[in-house]
């Protein structure tokens, strides 16, 4: 059994797609340009899109190959609510 492709600064989005249809949707958790619809061209490649969007490679990297996932707290961050200043046991 081979080893699944790496993900890199040089991955376009069409090939992201065929490794994992997911990526995407983890990606828009960290900028609304990777989200349903934008248009992006499936000719992009990561690491234009971390230098255009501002985000850091690594971070962009490590989200679209699902290394680090980013999730919200059930009801945010709004108001009356606390987002990690709770004690961890």
């Amino acid at each position: 059994m081979s080893s699944p492709a790496a993900i890199t600064a040089d991955t376009d989005l069409a090939t992201l797609d065929a490794l994992d249809p997911l990526a995407r949707g983890r990606m828009a958790m960290l900028h609304p340009v990777f989200g349903p619809g934008v248009g992006l061209p499936d000719s992009a490649r990561l690491g234009e899109l971390a230098k255009a969007t501002g985000l850091p490679l690594d971070a962009l990297l490590a989200t679209a190959a699902g290394t680090i996932r980013v999730v919200a707290p059930e009801g945010g961050c709004g108001c009356g609510s606390s987002c990690g200043g709770g004690s961890v046991h």
